[in-house]
């Protein structure tokens, strides 16, 4: 039970509900910044809320004082949360539940678990994971409130389970990572309260400087800014809060990697691991290295400004620490790649030397192996787990076309540079664990990626 008296519980219960702010601030003793009050009181009177956010604004944490509000708000009330993954439910949301509670005499012992708090048999909060809608099947209280975090990632049958529930509240909440689905819709429904918060109206990229830690920074933005550029989906998502724009040209879109890397894969000891190495010498770019085991990335390595002696080095050092054949070692030969693999074959290493801007095995269909490449690392991301790394972010910067006979391309880091963005060092050293033995001689290396953008090309 509450650690509070019966004869007290209906006017502490009658305040709080009336007032979330004074809840959060007095009773949770949480600071709370402009949007987070607005949030509360949003939720306190509507029946539905959606709020779309940069990245690291706090709703997350605001949604953890609206679980504690709510249940504590009214006798036999329900809390249902969910997210995309039940990582996200336990590592994201109810971590913030937990940390809101922390230190604060509103429960007794015992009453918060891991994803639930347990006040009496039909007063309770609990987080689910999306794998089976079933779980969302026999709650029902007059006072139902259903959470959603991270509100792109959820499926439409988990959807069509929430509405079952016909819960007296709803709260949707995340990055806008697709511009389709619920969340998105929730934004052109009139019965819908929206909510909206860019980085550019929190407190510390207002004050350029730390406000209050953990919120997203005037240097973050800066360093999404240059590394993806304004006009990319990476910025209007994580910068912006807005949805993406889904240009027809854009070969993998910011959902698909943010849900890579939300994704959980065990990994079978038997499967081999493969090294994929993109290189770069001196100036801005970087030396990318990735390292694959089937369906999960193990690793990633990135550096700059060393010789091919040095990266050669690198490249042996990680190769048998992480032991990796010399034959799943795959390093992009155009530039000074080439001199790396001599290297290394000089030590006894038969690496793999990969020319991507040769002729694609599907040559009808591709016109290079780059772009045959990226379609396998494009279908592997449908099952496969990345790092939670902004860098792979790089992935949503990447454009594709169809010259006049119908081969597909993708847009080289050239053109890429050209649109104001860094090159895609660890993409491409990911597309490069995709590659086969195919050992290419020295005289191809040379050759450089031209791919044609000329008017005539067929644009998707």
């Amino acid at each position: 039970m509450l650690k509070i008296t019966q004869t007290d519980l209906l006017s502490f219960q009658e305040k709080i509900r009336n007032d979330p702010v004074f809840f959060a601030e007095t009773i949770l003793k949480v600071p709370l910044w402009e949007k987070e009050r607005e949030i509360m009181l949003a939720v306190r009177d509507n029946q539905e809320v959606a709020i779309r956010s940069c990245h690291a604004s706090g709703k997350t944490f605001t949604a953890a004082c609206i679980v504690h509000w709510w249940l504590l708000s009214w006798e036999n009330s329900i809390v249902i949360t969910t997210a995309p993954t039940f990582r996200q439910v336990k590592e994201i949301l109810w971590r913030e539940v937990r940390n809101a509670a922390m230190g604060k005499s509103i429960y007794q012992k015992d009453t918060i678990l891991d994803t639930a708090i347990n006040i009496g048999e039909r007063w309770f909060a609990l987080g689910l994971s999306t794998d089976r809608p079933d779980q969302f099947q026999g709650f029902h209280s007059p006072h139902l409130m259903v959470v959603v975090d991270e509100a792109s990632g959820i499926e439409p049958i988990i959807e069509e389970s929430i509405d079952g529930l016909t819960p007296e509240k709803i709260v949707r909440i995340g990055n806008p990572l697709k511009n389709t689905g619920r969340f998105a819709e929730s934004f052109k429904n009139q019965n819908t309260a929206k909510m909206h918060i860019s980085a550019f109206d929190t407190p510390n990229v207002r004050a350029g400087k730390i406000i209050i830690p953990g919120l997203i920074t005037k240097e973050d933005v800066e360093r999404i800014r240059q590394h993806y550029g304004e006009d990319s989906d990476v910025y209007r998502v994580k910068v912006l809060g807005d949805f993406p724009l889904a240009d027809v040209s854009s070969f993998i879109s910011i959902n698909e990697v943010a849900k890579a890397m939300e994704r959980e894969v065990e990994v079978n000891e038997h499967w081999e691991k493969k090294l994929g190495v993109d290189p770069a010498r001196f100036g801005d770019d970087r030396t990318g290295i990735i390292i694959r085991q089937m369906e999960k990335i193990l690793k990633k390595i990135a550096f700059s400004n060393m010789d091919t002696m040095q990266i050669a080095g690198q490249i042996l050092n990680i190769a048998k620490e992480a032991k990796i054949l010399p034959q799943n070692i795959n390093i992009d030969i155009i530039g000074i790649g080439a001199g790396i693999v001599d290297r290394l074959r000089e030590q006894g290493w038969n690496v793999n030397g990969v020319n991507v801007a040769e002729k694609a095995d599907d040559s009808e269909r591709y016109i290079n192996k780059r772009a045959e490449l990226y379609v396998l690392l494009k279908e592997w991301l449908s099952t496969g787990q990345l790092l939670k790394d902004d860098d792979f972010y790089e992935l949503a910067n990447m454009k594709y076309k169809f010259n006049s006979k119908g081969q597909m391309q993708m847009e080289s880091k050239e053109d890429m540079k050209k649109r104001g963005l860094s090159s895609p060092d660890i993409a491409d050293a990911l597309m490069l664990t995709f590659a086969g033995r195919g050992i290419v001689t020295m005289a191809s290396a040379s050759s450089p990626i031209s791919p044609y953008y000329g008017d005539s090309d067929i644009r998707y």
